[in-house]
């Protein structure tokens, strides 16, 4: 398959990423009517519960939000979502054709009054949107699957790619051999991971890895820089099928480069600037919760790298 054809299966999936909702008012439909059959009497009761909104759970998102395009990683998961969706749109739409069923029935025998023509006509209305909404969600649903083909014909990437200064020099070591790459240097900051970093990941990456960096704490004042490389590149080695995260600036203390309050800020504005897209982890806190021990105000003993390693495993969802 062409870069160009996987180019437009990635855009059509990530257009269609969150289902149109379904919104139409919950409505009962209740038709008494009496014909006269020879001595019988022939008595319709007919209801119908018709779901407010139909959206995709864990989307987080309202009706009449944007929609927010989903990692290319989490197709397969969406595409079984859609699905389940369209199965609750079909048994809505054969309750909705039943009542029309009903009341049409109603209507050739002439024993239909003007309310319950009424709802005949919202009924057939509300028919159309349906049929609509599930056709929507059937492209939706091939696109998403087309998605997931480009996926397993992209080139696997390693599991884990760390990146970062000192501290993930000093956490590879104090880990030990665990088989992941790391991409990491002393003293370094902005301009390192843009002339020497940024070319090892490109080289690296591939679809199932999950990237994570942690850099700053050598030069907070380029949070802006940081932002605009990150979320272009990380659009980069998202559409090869990897995740990329962004690890907060761990605790230090205060000194005479670098403070408490320094980090602080870098983080708060950092998390602000990169996109939804990229998953921020907020090991700050964490040691702050757990606790942690520095051994010369700005690197941590090997205790509180393994504990580190070890949340930062998890938040990646490797145990």
């Amino acid at each position: 398959m062409t870069k160009k054809v996987k180019g437009r299966i990635l855009k059509a999936a990530l257009t269609l990423a969150t289902v149109c909702a379904l919104t139409v008012p919950s409505m009962t439909i209740r038709a008494d009517k009496t014909a006269e059959a020879g001595d019988d009497t022939q008595v319709i009761q007919t209801a119908v519960q018709v779901q407010d909104t139909v959206q995709p759970s864990g989307t987080g998102q309202a009706a009449g939000e944007e929609a927010v395009p989903l990692p290319v990683a989490d197709s397969e998961e969406y595409t079984g979502q859609l699905q389940d969706i369209r199965q609750i749109l079909q048994t809505q739409l054969e309750q909705v054709q039943l009542q029309i069923q009903t009341l049409t029935q109603l209507q050739e025998t002439s024993v239909i009054d003007a309310a319950q023509l009424q709802l005949l006509g919202q009924l057939q209305a509300l028919e159309q949107t349906q049929v609509q909404q599930i056709a929507m969600t059937d492209a939706q649903i091939e696109a998403f699957m087309g998605l997931a083909a480009v996926q397993e014909e992209l080139p696997a990437g390693p599991e884990i790619i760390f990146v970062g200064d000192s501290r993930f020099v000093q956490m590879n070591n104090a880990v030990g051999d665990n088989g992941f790459v790391w991409i990491a240097k002393s003293s370094q900051g902005y301009k390192w991971f843009a002339s020497e970093a940024i070319p090892q990941i490109d080289e690296a990456v591939g679809n199932g890895t999950k990237i994570i960096i942690n850099l700053g704490v050598n030069d907070v004042a380029n949070v802006n820089a940081y932002a605009e490389l990150v979320n272009r590149k990380a659009a980069e080695w998202m559409q090869k099928g990897a995740t990329v995260y962004y690890s907060s600036v761990n605790p230090v203390e205060n000194g005479k480069y670098i403070t408490k309050s320094m980090v602080s800020n870098f983080n708060r504005k950092l998390q602000a600037r990169l996109s939804p897209e990229i998953h921020w982890i907020d090991s700050y806190s964490y040691l702050q919760g757990t606790g942690y021990t520095l051994t010369d105000g700005l690197h941590f003993s090997n205790g509180t790298y393994k504990n580190l390693y070890r949340y930062y495993l998890s938040a990646l969802g490797r145990a």
